[in-house]
């Protein structure tokens, strides 16, 4: 027992990390240890060994942060929803407050690779739980597969599942990559990609195609020559997960069909195999059109829409008369429409920060950073469809990843502390 008390003392950090993300399919829930983590910052600061470390990283995490933060201050004053854009802006400060506690906490290799090597098993179990849904009706819990989508844990937030498995596969296929026989990365893979297949949400599909090009770059690299012969079978078994899901799942067959339709070329049809999603991209563009600098502003986007959309608008149609529209689906065109060009700017040097702070980190912190950045890139790659970027669900995600990767980051010499 107190062997048990000594090891939760110790090692909560990397059960609150880990408690975020099997809370993520649950409403708002992930909040919890996202908040802990930012409440715990004054706390550690009163450490002199951790204020160290927080001034230390600061210089790199703050700037990054403010190109998230500052176009949303900005986007407030002139706002659609003033009280919804200053309340998210306020809001929004949690995250770096978590993002540089768990730069802090969470510095030792064992400690994050602790909570790589659960949040696999997490992912591991979402991705049987889905196929457990489609054969049978529902999950392993009774939650029954929703009509549109299949949602696992999920439950209502169905859109999620896919996309969230594909996003934080970098996470089990690293562990698997650097801990597991080789047999084991192309089976962890392939669960993997079929349950992303199933899921059918195009959105994740391409995310499995970034990791798949990835991941063969990967294995033909010298400190992988034991994965070499295995990753000759990859294109087998993803053509096999492919024919297999397709001929298993209804939701993949349809959404597959619906994507086939691109070739057809007309308006129509485009609008169709996007999901509809043309019409909320060309009002996105009107919005930035009509507000340039700042935006309509963040999380304002609904209220703009109803102002911009054509009366012919789909989603105001299928509404009953509400805006239909939420956010733009897409990262480039909602920092756009939200923030303006100060947010399609601050991106930009964003983006450029982050870069040079990969650049200067050593090999061996590149390494022990890789899933989370891996992470970060699927999450952002901008020729996609995305979650909502200002919402909380995407940026609570993309801030504990960044957190993840700030903890990597060595700010002065210690002890090289390694799981076996």
């Amino acid at each position: 027992m107190k062997l048990l008390i000594k090891r939760l003392q110790t090692d909560w950090p990397c059960w609150l990390a880990v408690s975020f993300f099997a809370l993520l399919p649950f409403s708002r829930l992930a909040e919890i240890p996202l908040s802990i983590f930012a409440l715990a910052l004054p706390f550690l600061a009163r450490s002199a060994e951790h204020r160290q470390r927080i001034r230390q990283i600061s210089i790199i995490v703050v700037p990054v942060f403010l190109c998230f933060w500052l176009p949303m201050v900005l986007s407030s004053f002139d706002s659609f929803l003033p009280q919804k854009s200053w309340g998210s802006s306020i809001a929004a400060l949690r995250f770096l407050a978590a993002a540089l506690s768990m730069a802090v906490l969470l510095r030792a290799d064992s400690a994050r690779w602790r909570v790589v090597r659960w949040t696999s098993f997490l992912l591991v179990f979402w991705a049987i739980d889905g196929f457990i849904q489609l054969i049978f009706g529902h999950d392993i819990f009774g939650i029954a597969m929703h009509p549109d989508r299949l949602n696992a844990l999920f439950v209502q937030k169905y859109q999620f599942f896919g996309p969230t498995l594909a996003m934080l596969s970098p996470l089990l296929l690293e562990h698997a990559r650097r801990r597991w026989p080789s047999w084991a990365w192309v089976a962890a893979f392939t669960l993997t990609l079929g349950a992303v297949l199933i899921a059918g949400m195009r959105s994740g599909w391409l995310l499995m195609g970034l990791v798949l090009v990835v991941y063969m770059w990967l294995m033909f690299r010298q400190e992988n020559r034991e994965l070499r012969k295995v990753s000759l079978s990859i294109p087998v078994f993803v053509i096999t997960t492919i024919i297999g899901s397709y001929l298993v799942s209804p939701l993949f067959q349809a959404r597959l069909d619906q994507s086939l339709a691109l070739q057809q070329g007309s308006q129509a049809e485009l609008d169709a195999a996007s999901s509809y999603r043309l019409p909320i991209f060309q009002t996105s563009l009107e919005m930035f059109k009509a507000h340039p600098v700042n935006g309509v502003g963040v999380r304002a986007f609904p209220k703009a829409y109803m102002e911009y959309a054509t009366e012919d608008d789909i989603h105001i149609q299928r509404s009953g008369g509400k805006s239909g529209g939420i956010h733009a689906h897409n990262l480039v065109l909602e920092v756009m429409a939200d923030t303006g060009s100060i947010g399609l700017l601050a991106m930009v040097v964003g983006f450029i920060l982050v870069l040079r702070i990969w650049r200067n980190m050593k090999p061996a912190r590149r390494y022990e950073a890789f899933p989370y950045a891996l992470a970060l890139a699927l999450m952002l790659f901008p020729f996609n469809s995305h979650f909502a970027l200002y919402g909380t669900y995407m940026s609570s995600l993309i801030w504990i990843l960044f957190g993840l990767w700030a903890a990597s980051i060595e700010t002065e010499p210690m002890s090289v502390d390694r799981e076996p």
